[in-house]
């Protein structure tokens, strides 16, 4: 829990008197240095930052925490929930249970649409990595070369959509099958309609 303490201060030297003869204060920092402002190979400068204010010190206010997580003693230990996961959050400032709860809720949904985007990046990628070869085929003409430059794009992009859409249609089949079904069906109608813009082109 400590560690998830991250609000840190550079500690103020303004009022600190040099600790050595060749050391200099200067602002926040203590120099080993000839002259600061033109520091040189093996100069060094140092500066302290500290976080998680509590009683008894003079660094300033004292910071308040709010912790969800299970007491043992004096202890607090993480949380085993009947899922089997750990459970211990450290959130800076008063909040309530709920308040913790929905916020880390809510990072949840952020990581995993992150994860999600990536992963559809990578299959586009990797999709559009193995029909290269046939851009490469044509890469001797210039306006067929674009045309199906073009189509092979759009081919890459339909297909990892739909690939995306089915494999986060599986994720929430157990969990919310409305919205599984949902998924499925928008990806079978980006291939769907992708086919059907075929043969209208062909016709015009």
């Amino acid at each position: 829990l400590v560690e998830k303490i991250d609000n840190f201060k550079q500690l103020t030297l303004t009022q600190k008197r040099n600790p050595q003869a060749d050391i200099i204060t200067e602002g926040n920092y203590f120099y080993h240095s000839a002259n600061p402002r033109n520091p040189e190979v093996g100069d060094l400068r140092i500066s302290f930052w500290y976080a998680g204010v509590s009683l008894g010190n003079s660094f300033g206010s004292v910071d308040t925490v709010s912790v969800v997580a299970r007491q043992r003693g004096v202890e607090l230990v993480p949380y085993k929930t009947k899922s089997g996961d750990q459970l211990e959050l450290l959130h800076m400032g008063s909040h309530s249970a709920e308040e913790i709860f929905h916020a880390e809720h809510q990072s949840n949904i952020m990581k995993t649409w992150m994860l999600r985007g990536a992963g559809w990046f990578m299959m586009f990628m990797g999709i559009s990595l193995m029909i290269k070869i046939f851009h490469t085929l044509v890469d001797w003409f210039p306006i067929v070369r674009d045309l199906v430059n073009l189509g092979l794009k759009l081919f890459a992009l339909c297909l990892s959509s739909s690939l995306s859409l089915l494999t986060i249609a599986a994720g929430w089949f157990f969990y919310r099958p409305l919205l599984s079904l949902l998924l499925s069906a928008i990806a079978v109608g980006i291939i769907f309609l992708a086919r059907t813009r075929v043969p209208s082109k062909k016709h015009q």
